[in-house]
């Protein structure tokens, strides 16, 4: 099932930065509105991840290219299929993914 709508909202898929925390168990993707001002607007975070693997999409992926979400799939009800344009990420939860809207400075 594609939550990507659900998570994304009406912000944009352009990623700002995208983090996997081993410590804490959680994959934290923050979004910005639009390519050219780069301000972050909400933060989606995956909690309890039991599993994480990832998978480049890309041979040698430009670093300079700003990813973003392709799309982001529940294909268990624990399990989470998230696409974008450099790699592919699948994650076990025990807890539903959440958003955060981020305050401007």
């Amino acid at each position: 099932m594609d939550i990507t709508e659900q998570l994304l909202g009406d912000c944009s898929p352009y990623i700002y930065n995208l983090v996997y925390d081993i410590d804490v168990r959680m994959l934290f993707i923050e979004c910005m509105d639009d390519p050219k001002t780069q301000n972050p607007l909400i933060r989606i975070v995956f909690p309890g991840i039991r599993s994480y693997e990832e998978v480049n999409q890309l041979d040698s992926p430009e670093d300079d290219n700003i990813d973003d979400i392709m799309t982001i799939n529940r294909i268990e009800d624990d399990r989470i299929l998230i696409a974008t344009y450099k790699k592919e990420i699948t994650i076990t939860l025990d807890q539903d993914p959440f958003i955060e809207e981020i305050d401007e400075p």
